[in-house]
Parts: C-alpha cells; sequence; structure tokens
C-alpha cells in the first residue's frame, strides 16, 4: 500500500492517518520492550496521543524496566 491511510487506534478509539512508509511513527523512540508490549496487546497502531501516553509511562505495563 502507499499513501496516507485512515486508521482507528486499537486503545481509545481515535481515528487518526498512518502515512505508511515514512509515517510519523516512525519518528518516535520506543524502546523494544514498548514494541513487544503493543505487538502483545494490539493487532494494529496506536495513534499518536496513545504512543506517547506509552512513552510517558501512563500507558502500558505498570513498570517497563529502564537499564
Amino acid at each position: 500500500m502507499r499513501g496516507p491511510v485512515s486508521k482507528v487506534c486499537e486503545h481509545c478509539k481515535a481515528a487518526f492517518t498512518c502515512g505508511q512508509y515514512g509515517c510519523w511513527c516512525a519518528q518516535v523512540a520506543i524502546t523494544e520492550q514498548q514494541m513487544a508490549w503493543i505487538e502483545q496487546s494490539f493487532g494494529d497502531c496506536l495513534c499518536p496521543l496513545c504512543l506517547h501516553k506509552l512513552i510517558d509511562g501512563t500507558l502500558g505495563p505498570a513498570s517497563i524496566e529502564q537499564p
């Protein structure tokens, strides 16, 4: 697929745009543990707000071990 695609966040159900190749989410720094949690918990993408909540620690596992 090419170009933007409309999606619905699997966590909060908000609509957002996925840019696919070169998507905004490629610029967001998440850990491998956070990515694994997303893959285990959801079948598709999270919206920008939920992804940033994951980074802040307000969404996701209660404690993500930091090195």
